[in-house]
């Protein structure tokens, strides 16, 4: 008889530590830890690449605004012409669709605040812009996948213009006046792009990180013209180009968890031009 009790006695306190523990499990770390082996490295990183692919492939609107600083960017002039650069800020909100889960189009809308310095002779010019409307639109795809390595290689191409009102005038350290001025940018660019994703486990959910590397090929075309009253000269910084075509970008996405709706976002791009944009993007 005390057999018959010992037995029921054994598999309630079994039961109890199984509980105990599976209840442990369940509130450490992120969900995907339950439905992995715990010696199983190899097989959680497969199952959170499958569901971070996922979850972006599932995702069909993307709304993003990007805050750019152009620190320095030579242009191409005439002899006649020399140091032509351009500094300033877009603000710029995107919105786009994904194609396919592929291939991403988009559209850019906001704002730019722009700076124009030459030197025509030996004087000195600055043209400054008003805040003005900007727009813009590109489409982005995935061109390869290296699984083995776990990298991704991704293409985009972009076109963005603006055409604001001109602010202030300086030539030779003197103001001008002139309210026919003209300031008009386009600009498109090409990048080639590797990233790869990374977990970055913390103490109550991992981070996740996509570092991305690549070069790009960009060109502008910068119009800006004015004339001083009583001054038979025409000052123009007509069809300037960019002075350097080929660029490099490094930069970083940040997503919080596997389940979240934000994803924030920072690229520095140099060579052709000095720049910094921060983001974040918000996906539904």
């Amino acid at each position: 008889m005390k057999k018959v009790y010992i037995l029921p006695l054994v598999l309630i306190i079994a039961s109890i530590f199984v509980i105990m523990d599976f209840s442990y499990a369940a509130t450490v770390g992120n969900s995907l830890d339950l439905d992995l082996p715990p010696r199983s490295a190899l097989l959680r990183e497969e199952v959170i690449e499958d569901a971070m692919d996922e979850y972006e492939q599932t995702v069909k609107i993307k709304a993003a605004l990007d805050l750019e600083f152009i620190f320095d960017k030579d242009l191409h002039t005439s002899f006649e012409m020399q140091g032509a650069e351009i500094k300033g800020q877009w603000q710029m909100f995107k919105l786009g669709a994904t194609i396919f889960n592929r291939v991403e189009s988009y559209i850019k809308l906001g704002t730019s605040e722009l700076e124009v310095e030459w030197s025509q002779g030996v004087r000195a010019i600055k043209v400054d812009a008003d805040p003005g409307f900007a727009w813009g639109a590109g489409v982005k795809g995935v061109i390869w996948e290296f699984d083995n390595l776990g990298l991704r290689l991704t293409g985009d191409m972009q076109y963005r213009t603006t055409e604001p009102d001109v602010s202030d005038i300086s030539l030779a350290s003197s103001t001008v006046i002139d309210t026919g001025a003209d300031f008009n940018i386009k600009e498109w660019q090409a990048s080639l792009l590797v990233s790869k994703k990374f977990e970055l486990p913390l103490k109550w959910q991992s981070i996740y990180i996509v570092p991305y590397t690549g070069l790009s090929i960009s060109d502008s075309t910068v119009d800006v013209s004015f004339v001083r009253a009583g001054d038979a000269a025409d000052y123009s910084l007509f069809d300037a180009n960019n002075d350097e075509l080929y660029g490099f970008i490094l930069g970083c996405d940040i997503m919080p968890s596997l389940s979240s709706s934000f994803a924030y976002s920072m690229e520095v791009r140099l060579l052709n031009e000095t720049a910094l944009t921060f983001g974040g993007a918000m996906k539904f």
